[in-house]
């Protein structure tokens, strides 16, 4: 039983528990099948909006779009009331990042009262709603969670080098680069790889400087890449948890980075031929020389 079931059992109104299970347990079958269908909405929602942007569409199937919209938005409506009443904690739920993204999916329509401009604000809002039922995004962001302090750090770095670079820059192609401010977009759009090609160094040294940005711009984002795929690696082989805090963590830690309590891993396994004691990381029993799964 997970964790989501264990505490949806101490609710005693049958209804409220199975509204709970569907809305908010997406290990049960019934919230998969409850997330599958939000996913679908949704997909909808960005196909229809992507429909009525075109110019030969007629007023009528444009009337038909902006119908079916506003009965989407009353259905998102009606899962956000749902979602309030049958949570364990409505207040907790309602001020959480999942909870306001659900409000916002419907409340700009009350509010204002040009009803085209609130459903345009409601295409891009209901499209966060997809963080909610992907698991791929969930991953993605608990590693920028805990990555946030290296982007800091490489954000910091690329405007002290762009600032840097821009200024330099106009002070070498002063014909072409008008102020420092250009120079520093240039800068960013060198140190990207994007090269628009707008703006082009023509002398040696501007040249030079184009070159020395384009090599720092790959290596720190190659860098920035690699933190965060090691980050997303460890959050999906979380499959220790604390004995103090109960928080899940790779197997590769010897501590809780969480609580900092020393953890006792199981490191070791059996050798399939002589059933010695072998390293996990080591493909060859040191006994015998047979080989071994790693």
């Amino acid at each position: 039983m997970s964790e989501k079931q264990h505490y949806s059992t101490y609710i005693e109104n049958p209804i409220k528990r199975y509204l709970n299970a569907a809305l908010f347990d997406l290990d049960s079958r019934l919230g998969r099948k409850v997330n599958l269908l939000g996913i679908f909405v949704i997909v909808m929602t960005v196909v229809l909006s992507m429909i009525g942007t075109l110019d030969n569409i007629s007023s009528s199937t444009r009337s038909y779009i902006e119908l079916a919209e506003l009965i989407i938005t009353g259905a998102f409506a009606i899962e956000y009331i749902l979602r309030v009443v049958v949570a364990r904690r409505p207040v907790a739920y309602m001020l959480s990042f999942y909870g306001l993204i659900d409000l916002l999916t419907w409340l700009p329509l009350l509010l204002m009262g040009n009803a085209t401009l609130a459903i345009r604000l409601l295409r891009v809002i209901r499209l966060l709603k997809l963080i909610r039922y992907l698991k791929a995004l969930h991953l993605f962001l608990s590693s920028l969670q805990d990555t946030i302090e290296i982007i800091l750090v490489v954000a910091v770095t690329i405007l002290i080098v762009i600032a840097i670079s821009g200024n330099i820059i106009h002070a070498i192609e002063p014909d072409i680069i008008d102020n420092a401010f250009i120079g520093s977009w240039w800068s960013l759009v060198t140190m990207t790889t994007v090269g628009y090609g707008d703006i082009v160094p023509v002398t040696t040294g501007g040249k030079i400087i184009a070159s020395i940005l384009m090599v720092t711009g790959i290596t720190i984002f190659a860098m920035l890449t690699g933190v965060i795929s090691v980050k997303v690696s460890q959050i999906v082989n979380r499959t220790h948890a604390c004995n103090n805090c109960m928080n899940k963590f790779s197997d590769e830690y010897g501590y809780c980075p969480y609580c900092g309590i020393e953890q006792e891993l199981n490191r070791h396994q059996h050798c399939r031929e002589c059933n010695a004691e072998i390293n996990l990381n080591d493909n060859f029993c040191s006994r015998c020389g047979i080989k071994n799964a790693s």
